[in-house]
């Protein structure tokens, strides 16, 4: 596959989509046996995503590398399984104090600590400059290239975040999404919790802040979602937690 001329026609794209894109081609160039894949391996390896988002992220990539070797699409666009709507998911704050303990200090604890702390996607977290940090919070540039503030009211963070930034140059996280994600594998196998990805921290912050009494007007402004029906979802998720333990209790008592 011709992975870097790919990459150099698309040198405008920002490079958390670069990224993303490179590694669906490293993924797919694995399971292929010729220089360049077959429908039917394109095919065989969409197949392996039942579900969410990342179906989509791959798909999205393979049909942009058509057009760039100008081949045609070929596939139905019922062809594949499309992104389910469904309940994030999510841990309670103590496993993730548990997970930001466990990573070794310096850039490693505050990344998972930021991530964690400021509800950012990871894209915004790899984009943060130390000019994005201002006295009470992070200025982000998130979906869309909108640009969001984030107030950070925990001192103790904020100070230590400021602290660690000083000493960076450029991007203060310049590590790929990849190496994220593995961090947080290797964290998850360690402290013997189930895996968590990169956005699953921003899920545990935005339930973490509804059980702390935040509105959900002021969750749809901190976590940067235009549509209000996406911050409704941490509702719905928490009321589908109190059903399952109300289930518990009723059950243990007949």
């Amino acid at each position: 596959m011709d992975i870097q001329g790919f990459l150099q026609h698309y040198d405008g794209y920002r490079d958390t989509t670069k990224q993303a894109y490179h590694n669906t081609f490293l993924m797919l160039e694995r399971s292929i046996s010729g220089d360049e894949p077959t429908d039917e391996e394109v095919k065989a390896f969409l197949q392996r995503f039942k579900k969410g988002t990342t179906l989509q992220r791959h798909k999205a990539a393979i049909k942009r590398y058509f057009v760039y070797k100008r081949r045609p699409w070929l596939f139905d666009s019922k062809e594949f399984i499309p992104a389910q709507k469904r309940l994030p998911k999510y841990h309670a704050r103590e496993v993730i104090d548990q997970l930001i303990e466990t990573a070794e200090e310096g850039h490693d604890r505050m990344a998972v600590k930021t991530l964690f702390m400021a509800g950012l996607r990871i894209a915004e977290l790899m984009e943060l400059k130390a000019n994005n940090i201002e006295p009470s919070g992070i200025r982000v540039v998130g979906k869309g290239d909108k640009e969001r503030y984030v107030p950070i009211t925990d001192q103790a963070f904020l100070s230590e975040f400021k602290e660690y930034a000083r000493n960076t140059d450029g991007r203060i996280f310049p590590k790929k999404y990849y190496n994220y994600w593995m961090l947080l594998k290797r964290l998850c196998l360690e402290t013997r919790v189930e895996m968590v990805s990169p956005h699953t921290l921003r899920h545990s912050r935005a339930v973490d802040l509804l059980n702390r009494g935040l509105t959900l007007g002021g969750l749809q402004t901190f976590l940067g979602h235009a549509d209000p029906a996406t911050t409704l979802i941490y509702a719905q998720l928490m009321q589908r937690d109190l059903k399952k333990e109300l289930e518990k209790i009723e059950g243990s008592e007949e």
